[in-house]
């Protein structure tokens, strides 16, 4: 039974079934949150949440302003510091790096730094903080962005987390661990990278192929076998919902 939501509950929910039981996930802020603690209270207890400040298998219960706020730490399951964090990113604890940022490419590199050129930016932003880690580090990466055109570029204007290939189509990265970006989420599809660049894989709920692709400033490759995602049950759903009412529905 499909269940109306909002475009914000919809993209929480569509990118809380990405997580899996028992996996361990880099938790960032903003949606990465959202989503990891809806998939904990729905399919995915085992989880593990953890944040870069050290909380371990947390659920705050109060929508976090960075990675350093109390409420990261409230009825964690254990705290160590920011370096034993990061020893466990090195040492490839890490199932999942959940990450968003300012801008995505067609070959996922993001951009948290600065919008224009680096040197005289439009707007500088807030940095990378533990995100180049986490994309290089983490064994896979899921990206989450709202579906906002101006944040889907054929190049960033600043490579804070690499992703597949440089924004110029250059040789990849290398990473010791990390397979880099696997999924783009957004509140409308799925995106992959198998044809070697961001490409459409499925449809959300009752949304087209032209409302998925709206305002983006190139042609998206569509895969083969694009598929539409199945509807979100109702439970999911509910606690997408009452996720973002005690959280604020800006948070998304």
């Amino acid at each position: 039974m499909s269940v109306e939501l909002t475009e914000a509950e919809r993209f929480v929910a569509l990118a809380a079934r990405e997580i899996a039981d028992g996996q361990v996930s880099f938790v960032g802020i903003g949606v990465p949150s959202l989503a990891a603690i809806t998939a904990k209270l729905n399919h995915a207890q085992d989880s593990v949440l953890i944040y870069e400040s050290g909380a371990i298998d947390a659920i705050p219960p109060v929508p976090p302003l960075s990675t350093g706020s109390p409420s990261v730490v409230a009825d964690t399951g254990m705290v160590t510091s920011c370096l034993g964090v990061f020893a466990m990113l090195q040492r490839g604890a890490f199932d999942l790096g959940l990450l968003s940022a300012a801008q995505v490419d067609r070959y996922g590199n993001l951009n948290s730094t600065a919008l224009g050129p680096y040197d005289k930016p439009k707007v500088r932003l807030v940095g990378s903080g533990g995100a180049h880690d986490i994309a290089v580090l983490a064994r896979d990466i899921i990206i989450m962005m709202p579906h906002d055109p101006r944040r889907f570029v054929r190049q960033v204007d600043f490579i804070t987390s690499p992703g597949i290939r440089a924004n110029d189509g250059g040789a990849p990265p290398a990473r010791k661990r990390g397979n880099g970006p696997k999924l783009v989420i957004t509140p409308r599809a799925r995106f992959t990278f198998e044809t070697g660049e961001l490409t459409l894989d499925a449809l959300a709920p009752g949304v087209s192929q032209v409302d998925a692709l709206d305002g983006m400033s190139w042609d998206i490759p569509v895969s083969r076998n694009l598929g539409e995602l199945p509807p979100i049950e109702p439970k999911l759903a509910a606690i997408a919902r009452d996720l973002l009412q005690r959280w604020g529905r800006d948070a998304a």
